[in-house]
C-alpha cells in the first residue's frame, strides 16, 4: 500500500519520531510518504497511487486530517497519540500496538463516518465529537486561561485524564446551571443545565462516554442534558463510579439551542461572546451522514 503519513510530533511524548513511523510502515511492506501535521503539502502528495492517509497524533490534529479528506476516495487510517485518543477509541483502534495496526492495513475495512455541523455567531463549524455548554466547554476555557497547568504537568496520559477529570468534578461542585432552549427535531428540552452537549460518536473531553449507545454512522446527533436531578449522576461519572446511571439521551437531526451568556465548545476551540449583547446566542446543528472514511484495521 502507498501510505501518506501526517505526523503531530508535539503529540505522544517523543515515542515516535519521523525515523520511526516511517520505518515502522517500511517494515510492514508500505510505501510511506511522510508529513509533518504543520505541512499543508500532504494535501498534494495524495493522488491515484495512494491507498491510505495515516494520522499519528491526537484528536485534534485526527480531526483536522479527517476534515480536509471529507468526501475523497482515500480512507483515513488513525495511529493514536494524544492522550484521550476519542476518535480512535470510537473506531477500536486505540488499544491496539502500531505494529498491529499498520500490519493489517491490507486487510482492513471501510468505516463510514457522520460529520457534526455547528452554524453559530462563529459562522459554520464541522465537528467530529461534540459541541456544547456547560461544564465542559467551561473546563476548557480554564485550560485555555493557563489556570489548570497542572494537567498538561501530570504525568503520561493517564495522569493528565486524571487531572483532568478532577478539575471537572470539581467545577461542578461550585457551578450554577444556566438556562438553556433546547429543541430536537421539533421536541422543546428547554431548562437550566450543568451540562449540554451535543454528540456525534457518544465521547468528548476526557474519554466522557455520555452517550455510550451512540455510534457515528446513524446520521443522528446525540444530545445530553444534565439537569438537578441528575447532577450526583454526572459526579460519579467523573469519578468513574462502576455504579454511574446513565444520564439523559435525546437523539435527533436537527438540533437548535440558545442562551443569553453562556461559553461553548465546538470540539476542542472554545467560543465566547466578547462583547455583551442583548439577543441570545443561538446555535443550529445537524449531521453530514456517512461524509468520512476511515481504515479500521482487524487488529
Amino acid at each position: 500500500m502507498r501510505v501518506v503519513i501526517v505526523h503531530n510530533s508535539a503529540a505522544g511524548e517523543g515515542q515516535h519520531d519521523d525515523e520511526s513511523l516511517v520505518g515502522l510502515i517500511r517494515r510492514a511492506g508500505h510505501e510511506a510518504a511522510y508529513f509533518s501535521s504543520r505541512d499543508a503539502a500532504w494535501k498534494s502528495a495524495i493522488d491515484d497511487r495512494t491507498d491510505v492517509v495515516a494520522v499519528a497524533g491526537g484528536d485534534g490534529t485526527v480531526a483536522a486530517v479527517a476534515m480536509a479528506m471529507a468526501g475523497h476516495r482515500v480512507p483515513v487510517a488513525v495511529l493514536p497519540l494524544g492522550t484521550a485518543n476519542n476518535i480512535s477509541r470510537a473506531l477500536g483502534q486505540a488499544d491496539a500496538p502500531y505494529e498491529d495496526l499498520v500490519a493489517d492495513w491490507a486487510a482492513g475495512r471501510p468505516q463510514r463516518f457522520d460529520i457534526g455541523v455547528a452554524r453559530g455567531p462563529w459562522g459554520t463549524f464541522h465537528f467530529l465529537e461534540s459541541v456544547g455548554a456547560g461544564l465542559l466547554a467551561d473546563s476548557m476555557a480554564e485550560i485555555n486561561a493557563g489556570r489548570a497547568d497542572h494537567i498538561a504537568r501530570a504525568r503520561g496520559a493517564a495522569g493528565r485524564m486524571a487531572e483532568a477529570r478532577g478539575l471537572l468534578h470539581r467545577l461542578l461542585g461550585r457551578m450554577a446551571a444556566i438556562p438553556f432552549a433546547v429543541s430536537v427535531d421539533g421536541h422543546d428540552h428547554s431548562g437550566e443545565y450543568f451540562l449540554l452537549e451535543v454528540l456525534n460518536f457518544g465521547a468528548s473531553g476526557p474519554n466522557l462516554r455520555l452517550a455510550p449507545e451512540a455510534v457515528a454512522f446513524d446520521g443522528l446527533l446525540d444530545v445530553v442534558l444534565v439537569d438537578h436531578h441528575h447532577h450526583r449522576d454526572l459526579a460519579d461519572q467523573l469519578s468513574s463510579s462502576p455504579q454511574a446511571p446513565a444520564l439523559p439521551v435525546y437523539q435527533g437531526r436537527q438540533i437548535t439551542l440558545s442562551c443569553d451568556r453562556c461559553t461553548l465548545h465546538l470540539d476542542d476551540e472554545v467560543w465566547a461572546r466578547q462583547q455583551p449583547g442583548e439577543d441570545p446566542i443561538v446555535v443550529e446543528l445537524f449531521i453530514e451522514p456517512q461524509a468520512l472514511t476511515f481504515l479500521v484495521s482487524p487488529a
